[in-house]
């Protein structure tokens, strides 16, 4: 299964959700492969010790020669580079934006990525991508690409503010408003009451479409990206461990 993080918005946590989720799903035992389409790398940091120069899924993207096997890499964590059982990635790193430029005029251009995952996606019970916060043609190729779109949202006042033209992008690009997508709700403080059910009151139209699991708001998961850890490695026993274990076992679910 295919499945991509999107959001145009930033500061939904994205690349939080992605790391921990991918982590979350190898440990269960799922062969597990990271792509970051993001050129801020966020997810490649956690995994990969030294942002790579090469072999990185800008040369996938570029290079219609390249051979997708050479940008995957074993996904390691801590200060040891440990590697973690069944999770791969492919990496990312500045040069990424360039690379969106340049590919912008490519004929095809949508199905580029989607050509060379088709080459390994069997090799992987679960592919993760995630992606970067706007709707560009890193984006686009993720989209096409997809079979399940996960789209974060935080609790604040203006955290739907344009998920309808997300939904019109997802069409246009799938070229069908019949496409699967589920909203996880995210970093929810239960202090603010207020402002939860006035999102929980405006998520109300997709109820059909909203992951059971809530991530709580936890300290665990902020000092995780100081750290560049999984939250399941920085502090297995916090909510936020807890939460993500639950997301891995709601989307497996899905995967199933």
């Amino acid at each position: 299964m295919k499945l991509i993080i999107l959001n145009q918005k930033g500061g939904v946590g994205k690349s939080t959700v992605a790391t921990n989720m991918a982590y979350g799903l190898a440990l269960s035992g799922k062969r597990t492969l990271l792509v970051d389409l993001d050129p801020q790398a966020h997810s490649t940091v956690i995994f990969c010790s030294d942002l790579p120069k090469t072999n990185t899924v800008s040369e996938l993207l570029s290079k219609k020669s390249f051979k997708i096997g050479d940008a995957i890499q074993e996904a390691k964590i801590g200060d040891n580079e440990e590697p973690v059982k069944n999770l791969s990635i492919i990496p990312a790193n500045i040069h990424l934006a360039i690379t969106a430029e340049q590919i912008t005029t490519k004929i095809h251009r949508e199905k580029l990525l989607h050509n060379h995952l088709k080459k390994i996606e069997n090799d992987f019970d679960f592919i993760i991508i995630d992606c970067p916060p706007s709707v560009n043609v890193l984006t686009v190729n993720a989209i096409y690409t997809s079979d399940l779109i996960i789209i974060p949202t935080i609790y604040g006042r203006y955290s739907l503010d344009g998920i309808a033209d997300l939904f019109q992008s997802i069409e246009d690009v799938k070229e069908t408003s019949d496409f699967k997508y589920m909203i996880l709700r995210n970093n929810r403080d239960s202090r603010n009451k207020l402002s939860n059910e006035f999102v929980e009151e405006q998520l109300a139209p997709f109820k059909n479409n909203l992951l059971q699991t809530i991530i709580r708001r936890n300290e665990a998961i902020n000092q995780t990206q100081m750290n560049n850890e999984p939250v399941m490695v920085f502090d297995p026993r916090s909510y936020g461990a807890e939460d993500f274990k639950k997301l891995t076992r709601e989307i497996i679910s899905y995967g199933s």
